[in-house]
């Protein structure tokens, strides 16, 4: 139905709309895409329930980016969306490649900006006709399938 292929659209622009945000530091945007109380399961980087542990755990991330702000770090770039629609709820996989300019804390370009491959994991609820994030669990599957590369954990 029409509703369907709109409701499909507003989840695409979702997880886009999460990419941008994120890649540009704007964390008060970010959080806006999440319900009160959403959930984030970033694996070895933790676990945060509500928008509160959501900015506590993204602030050091952004603070570390420092003059870097602005799509200048890096980029994450979510592909092939598997999207599924069950009235208010829907469920969503994206494959992600992360790719950051410069190591952690560096000025210097790295030579190979592929940081890691994942899954996005999404679970959404429309909220005042609004579709919003719920749950996310990122499972890493390179270059340390189940875990993030040692170079990422602070």
């Amino acid at each position: 139905t029409l509703q369907e292929l709109s409701d499909l659209e507003d989840l695409r622009n979702l997880r886009l709309d999460y990419t941008h945000h994120f890649d540009a530091g704007r964390l008060d945007a970010l959080l806006a895409l999440f319900t009160d109380d959403a959930v984030t399961d970033f694996g070895p980087f933790g676990v945060w329930s509500g928008h509160d542990e959501m900015r506590r755990g993204w602030s050091p991330y952004f603070a570390s980016r420092g003059s870097n702000q602005g799509y200048h770090f890096g980029r994450h770039v979510c592909t092939n969306p598997q999207l599924h629609i069950d009235g208010d709820t829907a469920t969503g996989n994206w494959f992600l490649i992360d790719i950051s300019y410069y190591a952690h804390g560096s000025s210097v370009p790295r030579p190979d900006p592929v940081v890691l491959y994942g899954t996005y994991e999404d679970h959404y609820r429309r909220v005042d006709g609004q579709w919003r994030i719920t749950r996310t669990t990122l499972h890493f599957h390179w270059p340390v399938p189940g875990g993030a590369p040692s170079g990422l954990v602070r």
